[in-house]
């Protein structure tokens, strides 16, 4: 597919204009147009970047090869319906769905369409994952612990902090770092603000041992991103949001020289990060798969599969 992917992006919220900034830049895809019911703040980023504001969630569609739906979770099974119905390829943002049954109807109805559905997990193409994923290959994992912390500030009012939040590390956890079955499932979680669950714990136990801690909030007063992976040969810390990987190995070396000697037991390895924005990698991976026939990254099944951790998890509360 050597032409440009004509593509839409429906809700102009906080992460809808991210991604209308980024297909504006983008080479490979032509950015047609842009929906959002408040209208007035459609017209105005479609003014800002030089395309058209549409009338409706149809229009845009009837416009487009692909779209990203970017509305409130609550919208996207009726739009990934509307873009599957008019034969369209889809980037949903996380979560697809605001249950498994909603999510896997979404993929019944890409799947029978032949159009592609990926998810707009982005935390994925953070290049600190991407470097982490690696690192890991060969290695024997003991445990995993995820901490993502926000500040308070009332934006998504549709979901809890586990739907919101953690659900990045639930799809980081069991879909790229502990491809296992789930044995064993624990949490709690406590409501501070908005009347749902702002604060949540979550311990998972998988099929070969390995435990993984998540820890999720939206009521603290400090942005956190942070991994942290156990190995029987080190100790290896990513920070998402810093952009930083650092390896702690155990080391049992001898250094001497002619006034005295010393025994170093563990070395610190800064691994290098490639700078890239992870909304252009997320996006660059849609064109690919459309353009290549291929399956998408992040597809329905690694949605479905993080969903129904998260549901688990709530019933543990």
């Amino acid at each position: 597919m050597g032409e440009k992917i004509r593509i839409g992006v429906i809700g102009t919220g906080n992460m809808g204009r991210n991604h209308v900034r980024v297909l504006s830049e983008a080479s490979d895809f032509d950015l047609v147009s842009v929906f959002d019911v408040q209208a007035e703040r459609a017209h105005a980023l479609a003014m800002q970047y030089h395309v058209s504001a549409s009338a409706s969630a149809e229009a845009l569609m009837d416009a487009v090869d692909a779209v990203v739906i970017a509305a409130p979770s609550f919208l996207h099974k009726e739009l990934g319906l509307l873009a599957a119905e008019r034969g369209i390829h889809a980037l949903i943002e996380k979560p697809l769905a605001l249950n498994c049954e909603d999510a896997e109807i979404l993929c019944r109805a890409f799947a029978n369409a032949k159009k592609k559905l990926m998810i707009g997990h982005v935390e994925r193409f953070n290049p600190v994952l991407t470097e982490l994923v690696k690192l890991l290959n060969g290695e024997e994992v003991i445990a995993v612990e995820a901490v993502r912390y926000s500040p308070f500030d009332g934006r998504i009012t549709d979901t809890d902090v586990v739907y919101d939040l953690m659900i990045h590390d639930i799809d980081i956890v069991c879909n790229a770092l502990c491809d296992q079955e789930i044995v064993g499932i624990s949490g709690f979680g406590v409501a501070v603000k908005s009347g749902m669950t702002d604060f949540a714990n979550c311990l998972l136990r998988f099929e070969n041992g390995v435990l993984a801690k998540l820890s999720a909030s939206r009521v603290t007063e400090s942005k956190v991103r942070m991994i942290q992976v156990h190995t029987l040969r080190s100790y290896i810390i990513a920070d998402l949001l810093n952009r930083t990987l650092t390896v702690l190995k155990q080391t049992n070396m001898i250094v001497e020289n002619s006034n005295s000697s010393y025994r170093q037991e563990s070395i610190s390895q800064r691994i290098f990060v490639p700078m890239v924005e992870p909304l252009k990698m997320e996006l660059l991976s849609l064109h690919h798969c459309i353009a290549n026939d291929t399956e998408p990254a992040i597809n329905g099944a690694h949605a479905v599969k993080a969903l129904r951790v998260a549901a688990d998890l709530r019933n543990a509360f």
